[in-house]
């Protein structure tokens, strides 16, 4: 197992407005730097038979000693979403969301992601999400203060149709998240794969109580296909009244495939973690 660091600074100015404490001295300005490590862990999984590396970045404030957990933030094309850290540890520090542990799941520098995604997030979704369930979630929960209960999965276009898949396969292996976040997802690519609607009525004909909370868009700027793909699957949840299911739905205005995912991401977190 390697592991390396990747360091991302965010600087924050804080200026001195109130005129009682800066009459002495005029405006002062300072300035404050968070740091926040993203430490990267690969090893070979079992279920997927290649290498795979998680990204994993902690609240400022994370102490092993206190005993207090945090929710995971779990991000499907994580290589792409290093950035995102930051922004997601922001939306804690800013009280929008509790502090969170943040994990994405992508691979190693130099591979061709887009290929490999689609053998992991489409051809074979059961086996990725085995590899999430029975190594990648027990790695997390055995090293970090993890709130076991309280797990978050995001994903956008061939992640958007894992997201899809793994929300319809919530029972079968054991109802690992309580957040689904879906972004513009690719409910018809040309590759092998299950057919999502009737994994859908599957988990309607085996229970109509689904405590989860689910989040799902568009962007309003995209393709037919994607639209259409959206409406279908809105149509096919919303025909079956689970007990207990959070399902929120829409069609984000100016944004395309490339720009829906971020307004998803931050939203759906804001809507389930706050």
């Amino acid at each position: 197992m390697k592991r390396g660091i990747i360091i991302i600074n965010l600087f924050m100015l804080i200026i001195c407005i109130n005129s009682n404490s800066c009459s002495d001295r005029g405006t002062e300005t300072t300035e404050e730097k968070i740091t926040y490590e993203i430490v990267d862990t690969t090893f070979v999984s079992q279920f997927v038979g290649d290498s795979i590396k998680l990204d994993i970045s902690l609240p400022s404030s994370y102490n092993d000693s206190t005993g207090k957990i945090y929710p995971v933030v779990y991000l499907t094309d994580g290589y792409w979403r290093r950035e995102e850290h930051s922004t997601i540890h922001q939306m804690s520090d800013n009280n929008e969301i509790p502090e969170v542990i943040v994990v994405g799941i992508g691979y190693p520098d130099g591979y061709d992601y887009n290929n490999i995604r689609v053998r992991d997030l489409i051809t074979n979704a059961n086996t990725f999400l085995l590899c999430i369930k029975n190594e990648i979630i027990p790695y997390i929960e055995n090293k970090y203060m993890a709130d076991t209960l309280i797990r978050t999965l995001w994903g956008s276009s061939y992640g958007g149709y894992f997201l899809i898949y793994s929300f319809t396969e919530h029972l079968n292996l054991g109802k690992l998240f309580k957040n689904y976040i879906c972004a513009s997802a690719a409910l018809n690519p040309p590759y092998q794969h299950t057919d999502l609607l009737e994994n859908e009525q599957t988990l309607w004909t085996n229970t109509k109580v689904l405590p989860v909370n689910l989040y799902l868009t568009v962007g309003g700027d995209e393709t037919s296909s994607f639209i259409n793909s959206y409406n279908g699957i809105v149509e096919a949840i919303e025909s079956h009244p689970f007990v207990d299911l959070y399902f929120e739905h829409e069609i984000i205005s100016s944004t395309n495939h490339y720009t829906v995912w971020k307004p998803t991401l931050l939203n759906g977190l804001r809507k389930f973690l706050n």
